[in-house]
């Protein structure tokens, strides 16, 4: 019986996870939204919102870019958990 390994964990993904999840509470609590609300705002599913928030999920570039922009929120922001500075 074969077991179906995942893959293993990059620190880079798991920062970006972790700083994706610290970044999308942050707006959720801000625009006072509830969970499964800030999940349909971003056009994912309710299981994929805790799996970001519980970094074991592995969005794609796609996901990670509409999550952005439906959030209003520079991708560098979103990844990073930082906000850039204005230049």
């Amino acid at each position: 019986m074969a077991s179906k390994r995942r893959k293993p964990d990059t620190d880079l993904g798991t920062m970006i996870l972790r700083n994706m999840a610290m970044v999308i509470e942050r707006e959720r609590e801000k625009r006072s939204l509830t969970k499964n609300d800030m999940a349909r705002l971003c056009e994912i599913t309710t299981p994929f919102y805790f799996a970001i928030l519980n970094a074991t999920a592995n969005p794609s570039l796609q996901v990670i870019t509409r999550i952005s922009t439906n959030l209003k929120i520079p991708l560098q922001e979103l990844m990073m958990g930082v906000k850039s500075s204005d230049s």
